[in-house]
């Protein structure tokens, strides 16, 4: 009996737990079901500004002197001397010597010459005073009429004029080939090749010299045809503009300006291009680096354009749509009038109103209608600078 009680009493404390621990279960308070609210991004936007903007057109090239000539003796000889700068590289100003032929012939020819022309100078003054005698002796004789030119000696008058005009050309020439003993610089130069040296014997037209003018240089700039739209031309119809052309030689970069004075007028086939030809200015110890050959960037100063915006390239979906930001802070899309495409922004005409904000923040998922928390580009809060509302026009 008493094993039976023990039994017992331990069924019903069993059951006695089961039963609290379900009334605990029924009773348990339960938790309330929330909705997780998904985080609103932060975006940055720019304000669009409509304004003036000057259509600048990148291009590149080669640094080219804007005269190149080839000097030839024009008579020969022995070369008996050279200037000490007459090398590769050697520069001359305009009429300077660089090398000097043997001139003992030429000056002995020139003498020959001077004297042939005071001889016919003599014969043609006997010819005059002998027909002036012959005209008195004419008369003396009680000729009538006129007296034939024979008679006046006129025809060997007349050969003895052309024989003075002929020594004084000779005298000309013979001067000639004495300064042309000379090679002079035609323009302020510099040296490109050399064909002959001091000792040398130079036959007339030998060529001795290749020379490349030092200033202005020039460099062959091509466009696109859709970017010469924005060239500026000016009333004669010709185009015009300022050049600013660079260069880097490792951290350094330097700079010349220059300004457009011609097309080539014609199309590239290849490229369908343009080339325009902008002749550089010479500036102070900066040209002494601007040499020909040395590969540039260029920008050409373009059309100044009326009622355009500069938007950057971030804030496009595709090739004509960007986000802007409404008055509610949701995303919009927004086609837009492309003008130009540029390196990190696009210029655009129509689509916006002054003042839009533009979103230049990419989300993974673009959804219009998303709310989103605006920032202003460089926002001292994101970036910690002090820079300001960025303009999307050019001042």
């Amino acid at each position: 009996m008493k094993k039976f009680l023990k039994t017992f009493a331990g069924i019903a404390i069993i059951a006695a737990g089961i039963a609290a621990a379900g009334l605990i279960w029924v009773t348990r308070p339960k938790a309330e079901k929330k909705e997780e609210e998904a985080p609103v991004p932060v975006v940055e936007f720019v304000i669009a500004r409509f304004g003036d903007i000057q259509m600048d057109v990148p291009s590149q090239g080669l640094i080219e002197p804007a005269r190149r000539s080839n000097l030839a003796a024009e008579v020969g000889g022995k070369v008996i001397r050279v200037s000490e700068k007459f090398d590769v590289g050697g520069t001359f100003s305009e009429g300077e010597v660089l090398l000097k032929i043997d001139d003992s012939d030429y000056k002995a020819a020139l003498a020959r010459a001077t004297s042939a022309v005071s001889e016919a100078k003599l014969a043609l003054e006997l010819e005059i005073a002998r027909g002036e005698q012959a005209l008195r002796d004419w008369k003396k004789l009680g000729g009538s009429g006129e007296p034939g030119d024979l008679t006046l000696r006129k025809p060997q008058q007349e050969a003895a004029k052309a024989a003075l005009e002929a020594a004084q050309a000779e005298k000309e020439r013979a001067a000639r080939d004495l300064v042309r003993s000379e090679i002079k610089a035609p323009f302020d130069c510099t040296i490109e090749a050399v064909q002959t040296e001091l000792g040398s014997f130079v036959a007339p037209g030998a060529p001795v010299a290749s020379v490349f003018q030092t200033s202005p240089f020039e460099v062959r700039l091509p466009v696109s045809l859709d970017e010469t739209r924005f060239i500026q031309v000016g009333e004669d119809g010709k185009p015009e503009g300022k050049v600013t052309i660079s260069a880097a030689a490792g951290p350094e970069k330097m700079e010349w300006t220059g300004r457009i004075v011609r097309t080539e007028g014609t199309v590239d086939r290849a490229s369908r291009s343009l080339h325009l030809v902008a002749e550089i200015d010479k500036g102070k110890g900066a040209l002494l680096r601007l040499q020909p050959g040395l590969f540039v960037k260029a920008s050409i100063s373009g059309r100044t354009i009326p009622g355009l915006a500069r938007i950057p390239f971030s804030s496009f979906l595709d090739l004509e749509r960007i986000t802007v930001i409404d008055p509610d802070d949701r995303l919009r899309f927004r086609t837009v009038e492309v003008v130009r495409r540029e390196d990190d922004s696009v210029i655009i005409s129509d689509g916006l109103e002054n003042g839009d904000r533009v979103c230049v923040t990419e989300l993974p998922d673009m959804v219009e209608g998303t709310l989103v928390k605006p920032q202003k580009l460089n926002d001292p809060v994101l970036t910690g600078t002090e820079k300001g509302d960025p303009e999307t026009v050019k001042p």
